[in-house]
């Protein structure tokens, strides 16, 4: 039986797992991947204040998913008492033992700038290596660099995921894959949410107008508020859209000279959250959308201005 597109999709429990302070941004931008295709994301974030034992509530959160997505850094994380293994592997361990479908992302260590904060050593290293072999050994693993390259790869793996255990969360429409830039963005701006996640290549003249990116904005797309910028700008060979940028890539372009010509590679991004505001009535809540590229790598600048 063909399935009906815009129908009513599985709300699958998905759990992720990865050590917490070094990997928060790319926590975000997974959960933001995940509440796109309309999944529930469970995860450290939603344990709470439960009466049993901390690893015991883990472990019986991972037991009440559907998949498993174990997102690895520079860090072995925390080993609760009487255990020899971190809460991070425990979790891993215990989705292998339900035999959950299962998805593992490394961070790109040759690509990847990481804080030498964020970098375990000593025996916790050696744990981490070894924990990395063995997710090597038995997953085709995926290596991520940026939060936005992480989450481009969540939206691609999931649906064909979903798809292999028998559930739909994209439909039944067969979205082609080998699509030329200008084409993914002019069907993107028709479809945002059903050709998000691709990665392009874009053209467009600075025009100086780089501001600081709303915290519903970011939100949405998964990006860190506080230091991303945005701008709409006319995009060659497509139309005018709303560029984002992250970290040094935004301090980058907001360095940049008026009129200059920037070539880059970005990834379409498709995000919603609830907008809330006061009135003498209360709160008012309003669903809102957020589209735009979001700028993975500068690949030229010219200089010559138009």
């Amino acid at each position: 039986m063909q399935d009906v597109v815009g129908g009513k999709k599985p709300h699958l429990p998905i759990f992720v797992g990865s050590t917490f302070t070094d990997m928060q941004e790319y926590r975000k931008a997974v959960q933001a991947a995940l509440g796109q295709l309309e999944t529930i994301v469970r995860g450290m974030e939603h344990f709470g204040s439960k009466p049993g034992s901390p690893v015991e509530e883990c472990l019986s959160v991972v037991r009440s998913c559907k998949v498993y997505v174990g997102v690895f850094g520079m860090r072995y994380g925390s080993i609760p008492d009487n255990n020899d293994k971190s809460m991070t592997h425990l979790e891993y361990n215990e989705a292998q033992r339900l035999e959950l479908p299962s998805l593992a992302y490394i961070i790109d260590e040759e690509n990847q700038p990481i804080l030498p904060k964020h970098v375990e050593t000593g025996p916790g290293a050696e744990k981490l290596r070894a924990l990395k072999d063995e997710l090597k050994k038995r997953h085709m693993v995926s290596f991520f660099t940026s939060p936005q390259d992480l989450r481009a790869r969540i939206l691609h793996d999931i649906p064909e995921l979903l798809k292999n255990m028998g559930a739909d969360v994209s439909g039944s429409l067969k979205l082609p894959g080998d699509l030329g830039d200008e084409e993914t963005l002019s069907h993107f701006e028709k479809l945002p949410k059903m050709f998000s996640g691709r990665e392009v290549s874009v053209e467009f003249i600075n025009e100086a107008s780089f501001d600081s990116a709303m915290g519903g904005a970011c939100k949405a797309l998964g990006l860190e508020i506080g230091a991303t910028v945005t701008a709409y700008v006319n995009i060659a060979g497509s139309g005018r859209l709303q560029v984002f940028a992250e970290r040094d890539l935004a301090f980058r372009l907001c360095q940049l000279q008026k009129g200059v010509r920037v070539q880059a590679r970005a990834v379409t991004a498709f995000g919603a959250y609830t907008r809330v505001d006061w009135t003498d009535d209360g709160p008012f809540a309003t669903p809102e959308t957020e589209i735009g590229v979001i700028l993975k790598r500068i690949l030229n600048v010219d200089h010559e201005k138009e």
